[in-house]
């Protein structure tokens, strides 16, 4: 019969195979701090966003303006919602797998381009610090989300994947 038990220099042999692969992968959770900030501020953004809506959904968020929830605001805030959430999920994987992160970015910027113009053009009336103060924040707040897209597609690092 064959003894089928491991060697030390058939573990050494296993053992240093899978030490290239853990090396790599600790390389891609590497990113710079300026990066790691505004992927922080992105998620802050959505997830601000996101509760904001969840609050007005639910009644549990009164609006100053009882006209404001209609259910035609209530259809495009959820869309929205949605779509920010599930656009932040797939920048977050991009990043935390090295694998198109910056095509995410720029997926976003155009939702981002699309969604203000719609603010200026279809709902310039939301836009008033008084009866909506926390729409307007956000309304307000879209350049900032805007440029820390931008500058994290700038700033991320994709040669770690070629090392």
């Amino acid at each position: 019969m064959v003894d089928r038990k491991l060697d030390d220099t058939e573990i050494g042999a296993i053992l240093e195979a899978f030490s290239e692969s853990r090396e790599a992968k600790a390389r891609i959770t590497n990113q710079s701090t300026t990066f790691k900030i505004l992927l922080a501020f992105g998620n802050t953004y959505v997830l601000g966003f996101s509760i904001i809506y969840i609050l007005l959904k639910n009644n549990l968020l009164q609006p100053l303006d009882a006209n404001l929830i209609t259910e035609g605001f209530l259809t495009v805030f959820e869309g929205r919602a949605n779509i920010m959430f599930w656009l932040l999920v797939l920048m977050n994987m991009a990043a935390y797998f090295n694998i198109g992160f910056k095509i995410m970015c720029l997926i976003s910027i155009i939702y981002l381009l699309n969604a203000t113009a719609d603010n200026f053009v279809v709902f310039a009336g939301l836009v008033n610090f008084d009866d909506r103060p926390y729409l307007s924040v956000f309304i307000f707040s879209r350049p900032l989300f805007f440029v820390s897209i931008i500058w994290a597609g700038i700033v991320y690092d994709d040669a770690i994947a070629d090392n």
